[in-house]
């Protein structure tokens, strides 16, 4: 018997919001590649292993549509709002999951990210954010908003440690999937 028999992001308990990842907005955004190449990895990885993720877009008509490989396997909401939270149809998709924590990714870390990292605090979900799955036009605006998420009690993790915190060992049944992801 283990101490702990389940990974940190349980699939039947985790969901993964990916925030904003469109051809007009990617254009300007620092290490746009990294973002887009980490984002398909998670794209990926919840269909490997069944993680509920729904993906947000704003403002489809002035900053087109989200740029991720396979995105439309999931649900896709548009958004005026900045924070997840203050889109009726999100929070009505949020509101019917069972999760204990939700994960984000996207752009832009010091807005649409940061107050949606802030909101999900404030009802005091365990809320994590994969920072180099995140970016803003300006490097300085992304690292302060990482910076500032932490201190606010938000899990700060790298994509490989959510693909590999979301498997229990390396005898689980997706170790080599996941594994392909990051080679």
């Amino acid at each position: 018997m283990y101490l702990f028999e389940q990974p940190l992001y349980q699939p039947d308990k985790t969901l993964i919001v990916c925030v904003d990842i469109q051809e007009r907005l990617m254009k300007v955004i620092a290490e746009s590649q990294r973002v887009i190449d980490n984002g398909n990895k998670i794209l990926q990885a919840a269909k490997i292993l069944s993680i509920p993720l729904f993906v947000s877009e704003q403002y489809t008509k002035g900053l087109g549509k989200t740029i991720l490989e396979n995105y439309t396997d999931f649900p896709c909401f548009e958004k005026l709002t900045f924070s997840v939270f203050c889109n009726e149809d999100m929070v009505s998709f949020i509101s019917k999951s069972s999760f204990k924590t939700i994960v984000f990714f996207g752009i832009e870390s010091h807005v649409c990210i940061f107050q949606s990292l802030k909101h999900a605090r404030l009802l005091h979900l365990e809320t994590v954010v994969i920072a180099d799955a995140c970016s803003s036009r300006n490097l300085s605006n992304h690292h302060l908003a990482i910076e500032n998420a932490a201190r606010e009690g938000v899990s700060v993790i790298s994509t490989e440690s959510f693909l590999f915190g979301s498997l229990q060992s390396c005898k689980d049944e997706h170790f080599k999937a996941i594994s392909n992801l990051v080679k």
